[in-house]
């Protein structure tokens, strides 16, 4: 078990490497629609809530924006991001849980601006992280903490200079979060 924690650990470390062999500061001007919304050094901060009929969950978190670059002319923002997520859920009384879990991230952002108050952002975030349940849900595989793939990916509207309205997916291992929330850029 060590040496697969181990192994998916230096893998995880080449991914970032890797991305950041790809990174430099360039705009590109060949589409005009498309956008940066993101400046190397910029700080985002994350917050997303979902209902469902078995309770609600919650997710939030922040990145840092580490550069920019191109692909045939087309603006990426990259960074490192860390979320967490927390899950309340009950069937009627009979089971209640809370789902967790957090991880770290490498991301990826692309934006395009349609003018006026048309500007959004999609962005993807993948990482490895820990995730568990402290109730009677998941008796069948225990309480965990457990070590598994981690995704954060939405779309953002830029209704403001520094405020977005995000749709935000999120999940590490089993724990997952489909939210609405802010993104909010410092």
């Amino acid at each position: 078990m060590k040496r697969k924690v181990v192994v998916v650990f230096v893998l995880a470390l080449f991914l970032c490497a890797a991305v950041g062999a790809f990174a430099f500061e360039q705009k590109s001007k060949t589409y005009p629609w498309m956008a940066s919304f993101n400046k190397t050094g910029q700080v985002n901060l994350y917050a997303a809530i979902g209902y469902y009929y078995v309770g609600f969950d919650v997710s939030g978190g922040a990145e840092s924006i580490l550069g920019n670059f191109d692909i045939s002319g087309i603006p990426l923002e990259w960074g490192i991001a860390a979320r967490g997520l927390i899950g309340f859920g009950s069937f009627a009384g009979y089971a209640s849980w809370i789902d967790w879990g957090a991880a770290p991230m490498v991301t990826l952002h692309w934006g395009v601006d349609f003018n006026g108050p048309w500007k959004f952002e999609w962005y993807i975030g993948l990482g490895l992280g820990l995730y568990g349940t402290t109730g009677t849900y998941y008796s069948f595989v225990g309480s965990g903490p457990f070590f598994g793939f981690a995704s954060s990916d939405g779309v953002a509207w830029h209704f403001a200079d520094n405020l977005s309205l995000i749709i935000d997916y999120s999940y590490v291992g089993w724990t997952s979060v489909y939210g609405i929330g802010l993104k909010v850029n410092i």
